[in-house]
């Protein structure tokens, strides 16, 4: 028996991440874990991790965790506390340094430029999803402002967030875009050094912080060729069709 689970932490951002959850919905049954936080309580991804425990606590076998983001520095914590729980762990635009994240980058760009929150957003929003419509900033902006507020994160223009470096024992795939500004080259490769025989790096060439949005099958196809070298019973049908695409990303080993 195998299980699925996609870690979320980002209300006002799960729509990036349905077409990626739609294909892989095509091959496992995947299910959804999403974390809300009211305005009422603290920010803190430890209590998101004890929650996602209470979640998996009766669940009869490990479980192959996904996450973006915050959603995967949560899925990343519970793997570290809980690790007999975990059959492996998937992490999309996560840095070897866990709070680095969107939040991290706009409260770093607040700092160092002369412009208001909005402007940041609006120049932020531009960064992290390149090649973006006009007519769709504003929505990404609204997105993005809410974010700040939903996700359990504990960074803030006076504090930023520093959490443990290290890997895991289970096995590990890291997958980025190489065109993100938030998840830097040197962010990304420090993975290396706590990485085990059975972990892999993989990056797109496009699509920025949220490039499985843009990138969904190619992302898929990564995902699930991982899975499948580990759980080879599992039998991905797709896994035998994959596209020329993936000429166009770039893995790192």
């Amino acid at each position: 028996m195998y299980k699925f689970l996609w870690v979320s932490a980002s209300p006002s951002l799960k729509y990036f991440h349905r077409r990626l959850l739609n294909n892989l919905s095509k091959v496992v049954k995947i299910e959804l874990w999403e974390y809300y936080q009211t305005l009422d309580e603290g920010s803190s991804i430890d209590g998101a991790i004890d929650l996602l425990q209470e979640y998996l606590d009766n669940s009869e076998c490990p479980v192959h965790l996904v996450g973006h983001g915050v959603g995967g520095a949560i899925a990343l914590g519970y793997a570290r506390i809980y690790p007999a729980k975990v059959a492996s762990l998937t992490l999309l635009s996560v840095a070897v340094q866990p709070a680095i994240n969107w939040h991290s980058y706009y409260y770093a760009q607040l700092r160092s430029l002369p412009a208001n929150r909005e402007c940041v957003l609006k120049s932020i929003a531009n960064n992290i999803f390149p090649h973006i419509y006009p007519n769709y900033v504003s929505d990404l902006v609204d997105r993005l402002s809410r974010d700040l507020v939903e996700s359990p994160s504990n960074h803030s223009l006076f504090r930023l967030d520093i959490q443990p470096e290290g890997g895991v024992e289970m096995p590990l795939l890291i997958c980025a875009s190489q065109d993100d500004p938030v998840i830097t080259l040197s962010a990304l490769y420090g993975w290396h050094s706590y990485f085990k025989s059975a972990d892999t790096i993989w990056r797109s060439s496009t699509g920025g912080h949220f490039f499985h949005h843009f990138h969904p099958e190619l992302v898929s196809h990564q995902i699930e060729h991982f899975w499948q070298k580990l759980e080879p019973k599992l039998g991905l049908h797709r896994l035998n069709t994959l596209v020329s695409t993936l000429q166009d990303s770039v893995e790192l080993n």
